[in-house]
């Protein structure tokens, strides 16, 4: 029963993006011409679509803002920011073509929490991230009814990694809020989904992990059409129950809550300002419990994201007669498994940002070009639609020379097909290519819009919102008729823009596995990075002791050795073609802190202002530390070796002692320094250096006059220890 739910919804989303061919979703060879490149024909220039209103109004409300902590102690801050992509500008009612596995007739209620397929309600706490809840039910929804199985995936992941502190960020924190859009580049981009155990939700802390195993990718997000009045709601409901929970936004405004009742209509037209998640709704639902009472019954079931403590048990029941729900994003996020393609090549990390077209044309060209990093096959593409029932014409080029094709050689695959509703699309090829490291390739597509003359999504720089954007010549080229080629960057205003059009490919040779670390060998706690250095990998599996239990299953991990001992470390590596293992015997190796060599080797004898050197050299890079009688004299970091040296001070007894550290670990060594008073003809051994004699002081004098050594001890007579005899003499004098 559960493989033959999956595979109805699984060909539900096939209906979403018909192709020709009889293959589900693989497009077909048939029925039109292939592009000719000739640069010199002229064509109009390209044109961006106008902005969303809402995104360009000043008077946007911030998200929930009505609702304060003596009210529901949820939120604070905006949860939705809309989109600059004008999603309301396409809304003419759509076909049953893609949601016709329903049946033609539906019923008067329907609930997905009944039918078992909607996760637990959460709680988005004091961050304005209800668009990342909203997204991410959507998309387990679709998996409990697809494959049977519940996940938990990580709104903290997406809410953090879409912000202004990653590279691939918009201009926004944590706390401004969010759309579908930005989930859905966030997931294209295969950021996520994530395991909610790898991330956990924070709304305090604004920074998550990168690289976390992902857990799905999702190849095909639904971007259904605005309601257009208070009974056009047939689109929504057979989305419910073909494909789960849908995305939508309200405005929100306390004050039209019913608590009572938990039911909400909002009358107004502000602009939307808060995400829910649709997952029902009842025809019959008592208009009369509302607390604007609407003039006909019915009411979809939402759920929200301020916990299961709110409303009733975490869910409440908007009015079919609401002013703002279901106006502006309805959307429906799908997964696959993770491993049906191995890479994404792609230029847009921010997704769909705007929309470029032709004056007064419904069709348009475009193309990415890609250079392979491997040997791979070319599997898939994907792609945006901008408006309902776009036919779409593929093309890929291998080698392109003039632009993006290569009117020597023709294209090597030539397919076709039509997406019912705007969106994310991935199409699977009925021919796959074979690429060669570093061999450059094309995906072309020819767009047809059957109403909306801006065919082609692209990520371009907006300020306040999409800064980061960024792109190179070479990338991206436009097209009016499929022969002559702009690239996208030469055209004004799109310096920084490319195409949304993506590549999926699988590994076609087995993996080489290879790893290295930044550390082998150090005391205890020893913690080391390792690196993966294979290449055609898909899934790693480290055993960091030799012990053959799996230690760690990402790419670049960190593990730490508690224990003294050499250590084995293997790799095992795996694609879609086979393994490969790398196995390194005593890599790391963990010993005991300790000092190889102290010099003087004993105790210490000098006199009065002789320089004493000390040193030691130990087994480890360590942090060092020199003491005179207790009192810290020297500090050096990172190093092996290390010397501490000092003027003799006045005569008497000293400790010097050196302290070393690295890890947990401490080792010490301690020289007795006897320092007498200076007399070059006392025995150095005695403890006598008290006297001097007349005569000794002539000699010193003489030696010092003609710059000879000591005869004693060959040291140098300076100045001052010429001083220091004859202040010995003279107290000698004075006994």
């Amino acid at each position: 029963m559960k493989k033959r739910n999956s595979l109805l919804l699984s060909l539900i989303v096939i209906f979403s993006c018909l192709s020709v061919s009889p293959n589900p979703v693989v497009g077909s060879a048939e029925n039109f011409e292939p592009p000719l490149n000739n640069s010199s024909l002229s064509e109009p220039e390209i044109e961006i679509a106008p902005l969303n209103p809402e995104f360009l109004d000043p008077e946007q409300p911030d998200s929930v803002e009505p609702i304060s902590s003596s009210d529901y102690g949820h939120i604070s801050g905006p949860g939705y920011t809309p989109p600059p992509v004008n999603i309301s500008a396409v809304s003419t009612p759509a076909t049953r073509l893609l949601l016709r596995a329903s049946g033609s007739e539906l019923p008067s209620t329907y609930d997905l929490r009944t039918e078992g397929r909607v996760t637990p309600v959460k709680n988005q706490g004091q961050t304005g991230s209800c668009w990342a809840f909203s997204s991410i039910a959507s998309l387990e929804s679709y998996i409990l009814g697809t494959e049977g199985e519940s996940r938990d995936f990580s709104e903290n992941n997406m809410k953090n990694l879409v912000t202004k502190n990653y590279p691939d960020g918009f201009d926004l924190t944590d706390d401004d809020g969010g759309n579908s859009l930005m989930a859905m580049a966030y997931l294209t981009r295969w950021s996520g989904p994530v395991n909610e155990t790898d991330d956990p939700y924070s709304d305090t802390l604004e920074y998550s992990p990168l690289g976390l195993p992902l857990q799905k990718h999702v190849q095909e997000v639904l971007v259904l059409p605005k309601r257009t009045g208070s009974l056009d709601n047939e689109v929504i409901k057979r989305a419910l129950m073909d494909y789960g929970a849908v995305f939508s936004t309200i405005c929100w405004n306390s004050v039209d809550f019913q608590d009572k009742n938990d039911t909400y209509r909002y009358t107004g037209s502000s602009s939307a300002n808060h995400a829910i998640t649709i997952v029902g709704w009842n025809d019959s639902f008592d208009r009369n419990r509302f607390k604007q009472v609407p003039s006909g019954d019915g009411a979809f079931i939402v759920k929200n994201s301020w916990g299961e403590s709110w409303g009733d048990g975490g869910y409440f029941y908007i009015s079919y007669y609401d002013t703002r729900f279901g106006y502006g994003e309805n959307t429906v996020f799908t997964a696959s498994e993770e491993d049906n393609f191995d890479y994404n090549y792609q230029y847009d990390p921010l997704g769909w940002i705007n929309e470029i077209g032709y004056p007064e044309n419904l069709i348009a060209w475009g193309s990415n070009v890609f250079s392979s990093e491997r040997n791979e096959k070319l599997e898939a593409v994907g792609f945006y639609t901008t408006d309902l029932n776009t036919v779409y014409e593929i093309y890929v080029y291998k080698n392109p020379t003039n632009g993006p094709v290569n009117s020597a050689e023709g294209f090597v695959v030539k397919e076709s097909g039509t997406c019912s509703y705007r969106g994310y699309h991935t199409h699977l090829l009925n021919s796959t290519v074979n690429l060669t490291s570093g061999e450059k390739f094309s995906v072309v597509i020819k767009f047809r819009n059957p109403s909306y003359t801006y065919p082609l999504a692209i990520e371009n720089q907006k300020l306040g919102y999409s800064s980061q954007a960024q792109a190179d010549s070479g990338e991206s080229y436009v097209s009016l008729d499929g022969t002559s080629w702009q690239d996208l960057t030469t055209e004004s205003g799109f310096s920084e823009a490319n195409l949304c059009i993506k590549a999926f490919t699988t590994v076609n040779e087995l993996p080489e596995a290879d790893f290295s670390s930044n550390i082998t060998s150090y005391a205890s706690p020893l913690t080391v990075q390792f690196t993966g250095l294979s290449t055609g990998a898909f899934s790693w599996e480290w055993d960091f002791n030799g012990d053959g239990i799996t230690d760690s299953t990402v790419q670049n991990p960190v593990y730490t050795y508690t224990s003294h001992g050499n250590y084995t470390v293997s790799l095992n590596v795996s694609n879609r073609i086979g393994s490969d293992s790398e196995t390194k015997s005593h890599y790391i190796t963990v010993t005991p802190l300790s000092i190889l060599s102290a010099n003087p080797g004993g105790s210490v004898g000098t006199y009065e202002g002789d320089l004493q050197e000390f040193n030691i050299s130990t087994n480890h890079n360590t942090t060092v530390n020199w003491y005179l009688n207790g009192t810290k004299k020297l500090t050096e970091s990172n190093v092996k070796h290390s010397s501490y040296s000092n003027s003799a001070p006045s005569p008497g007894t000293y400790n010097v002692t050196v302290l070393a550290a690295a890890g947990s670990e401490k080792v010490t060594h301690t020289w007795n320094w006897t320092v007498l008073d200076w007399n070059p003809w006392d025995n150095s051994t005695s403890q006598e250096g008290k006297n001097i004699s007349t005569e000794e002081l002539q000699e010193a004098i003489h030696i010092y006059k003609n710059s000879l050594p000591v005869p004693e001890t060959e040291v140098e007579m300076t100045g001052e220890r010429l001083m220091q005899l004859i202040r010995l003499w003279r107290e000698g004098s004075a006994n």
